[in-house]
Order: structure tokens, then sequence, then C-alpha cells
């Protein structure tokens, strides 16, 4: 089991989640990776990832765009196939959707799709959350 604690981002916004995550070109993980970070986000349904990421490892394109709810608003959404690292849990092809850094900002959202695959416990009152 790996514990994290919360992250403040600013004085305005409540200490979140985040996790390191590891991109890779889908199938694979002796090429090219992105290293970046990840809000765990518990009321989405679908890992979304900036582009640029999913463009500098080189992942498939899987589907054709779609538009989905990202904070309210639609967002261009593009399926993609890549390898993830989430925590220390490697997967070799994961469905999730690229969308434009305008819409969700220079981290991924971790959503449950990913989440679920693991057990993972939430203590707000500490600010610690632990991937098991």
């Amino acid at each position: 089991m790996a514990s994290y604690r919360y992250t403040r981002l600013g004085e305005e916004i409540p200490p979140i989640p985040i996790v390191p995550l590891e991109l890779i070109k889908p199938g694979r993980f002796d090429g090219e990776s992105i290293v970046g970070q990840g809000i765990l986000d518990t009321g989405s349904d679908v890992t979304l990832v900036p582009i640029p990421w999913l463009m500098q490892v080189k992942a498939q394109v899987a589907e054709r765009p779609r538009r989905i709810a990202v904070g309210g608003t639609l967002s261009l959404a593009i399926p993609y196939e890549v390898g993830i690292k989430f925590d220390r849990f490697r997967h070799y092809v994961f469905r999730v959707y690229g969308c434009p850094v305008e819409d969700i900002g220079e981290m991924a959202l971790v959503s449950r799709d990913l989440m679920n695959l693991y057990r993972i416990e939430f203590d707000g009152s500490l600010g610690v959350f632990t991937i098991g």
C-alpha cells in the first residue's frame, strides 16, 4: 500500500488528492514516456488526459471524438488507448479521453474507471489517501 498526502494548490482551493501518473505508448513500458500528475476525481466516469501528453507518447486514437461534460460545460473528448502507470500499477492498454488543456488544465483527471480497479481510502480529516 502506498499513502499520499492531499495537495494544496492555492489558498482558495481545499487540499485535493493528487497522484503521479506515467503515460507510455500502448503495450510498452520501454519507450518514451511522460510523467505527470492526476487529480483523483471520484465524481468523474472517465479518465481525462491533456491532449499534448497523449501526442507526446504517440497514443492511439481509439474512436471518433465526442463531447462530454467537464465542469458543467461540454468539451471535445477524443478516446485514446495508452499505457498508464498509476501509483505502482501498470496497465499496458487503458482507455482514456484526451481533452484540450483549456478545458481540463495541466493535470489529468483520474476517474472511477481506473480507481475502481483498486482499493483507495480517503481520509480527508487527516489529509491522506491510500492506494492498495
